[in-house]
């Protein structure tokens, strides 16, 4: 049950008015230990940065990745995505969170691990990559010397950016953390920002998330409990929308979009017979075993050019 006890105490600090992000910092930092990002972690993100790369590469408006402008929300406490865009030479960047969540000292720690993994990270993108130097003074340093421009507090919903003013969207483990109504509005507004024929990559991860925490849990463990139940324990540092796949592409077709690869991964084998031994709420009955199993469901989406 140790994930009660996180899911608790992050509930708890998610009510903290002004404070339950910054204590929840110092908890993931000091007591957990889960940041900075290790390596191996890093060295993921790299590969997703990678594949969004390589997604506007194949699908995007057709302007040089130097000379776009991409835009990703919710990137974090230490923006290695956006950092790992910078390595592959994107040239501009808009990076928005609904808080002002990221760390000048941990957006050091990942310039400076990423610079460590350097070889590794040209080899793995077949590729050389751009120096990145020392550690930023601060966030504002970030524009001019890799082109991005963090927005904080920014909300995703109305960001107040000029309409068809970028190339490409990417969102890369943030999605499952939205309220289904302010997703919704969140991708029109990524509509509204993309230009003709610009493209929206995006990564979710669809596990219960305190499975990571707690080994000791299914992966699906989060679809036993009814919303009234879920509530309960569903903390504003921590909330999981627990949204399967097929409610996502839905999203994604109702805000005007144009589905070009829809890549769910999972369920494997034994995701279906961690499913078959759950008691699944009601609420997820409806779906059959492999849309209720995706684990993570990465599409790419396109702005439709006017005929």
């Amino acid at each position: 049950m140790r994930w009660l006890a996180k899911a608790a105490l992050q509930r708890t600090l998610g009510f903290l008015p002004q404070q339950g992000e910054p204590v929840n910092y110092v908890f993931q930092r000091h007591v957990l230990h889960s940041l900075p990002t290790g390596a191996a972690t890093l060295k993921q993100k790299f590969s997703r940065a990678t594949k969004h790369l390589e997604a506007y590469e194949e699908h995007g408006p057709g302007a040089p990745a130097a000379e776009a402008t991409f835009f990703e929300f919710g990137a974090g406490w230490d923006l290695a995505i956006p950092i790992a865009f910078a390595l592959l030479g994107i040239g501009r960047q808009i990076v928005i969170d609904i808080r002002p969540s990221a760390r000048v000292e941990l957006v050091g720690d990942t310039i400076a691990a990423f610079e460590l993994l350097r070889p590794e990270l040209e080899e793995d993108a077949g590729r050389p990559l751009r120096e990145l130097g020392g550690p930023a003074g601060s966030l504002a340093e970030l524009e001019q010397r890799f082109g991005i421009r963090y927005l904080a507090p920014c909300d995703a919903r109305a960001t107040g950016l000029p309409a068809a003013s970028v190339d490409f969207v990417s969102s890369t483990d943030t999605c499952e953390h939205i309220p289904p109504p302010d997703l919704a509005a969140i991708f029109a507004e990524c509509r509204r920002l993309l230009r003709p024929g610009g493209a929206f990559s995006c990564r979710i991860d669809l596990q219960d998330h305190y499975a990571y925490f707690d080994r000791s849990l299914s992966r699906y463990n989060f679809l036993r409990f009814s919303d009234r139940t879920w509530a309960v324990v569903n903390s504003p540092l921590h909330f999981q929308n627990r949204l399967r796949a097929p409610e996502y592409l839905g999203l994604v077709r109702d805000a005007g979009f144009e589905l070009v690869v829809e890549n769910p991964s999972g369920p494997s084998d034994q995701g279906r017979s961690e499913l078959r031994g759950l008691p699944i709420a009601e609420q997820f009955r409806g779906y059959s075993t492999d849309e209720l199993g995706v684990t993570v469901l990465s599409f790419l989406a396109r702005a439709p050019v006017p005929e």
